[in-house]
């Protein structure tokens, strides 16, 4: 029986070398959000702002119930999306605060 033998010498058996690494994907991390925070996001053509709805304990995953009548989005991190967290701007003297009921 025969065997196979490589003779290429970028094969990295042959050249007594180790591969170089690959390059690391450098990902978007999403910033450490709760919910009920105000937030601004982007992902391809879509962007809008929202309230943040629910968080996985990595915040790998963040879930966003967007205004203008987008619905509940759920952007991922490391897929192009990019979530922020908005200033709330303080009420001014002559408006009222929010209250909470």
């Amino acid at each position: 029986m025969r065997q196979h033998v490589s003779t290429c010498p970028s094969d990295p058996a042959v050249a007594g070398q180790s591969a170089p690494p690959k390059p690391r994907r450098r990902r978007t991390r999403h910033p450490r959000l709760a919910v009920g925070d105000r937030v601004r996001f982007a992902e391809g053509t879509l962007s809008g702002t929202g309230v943040v709805d629910a968080v996985t304990s990595d915040y790998s995953v963040i879930w966003v119930w967007t205004d203008e009548g987008q619905g509940r989005r759920m952007f991922l991190q490391g897929y192009g999306s990019i979530v922020s967290a908005v200033a709330e701007e303080p009420a001014g003297p002559g408006e009222r605060a929010a209250a909470a009921c």
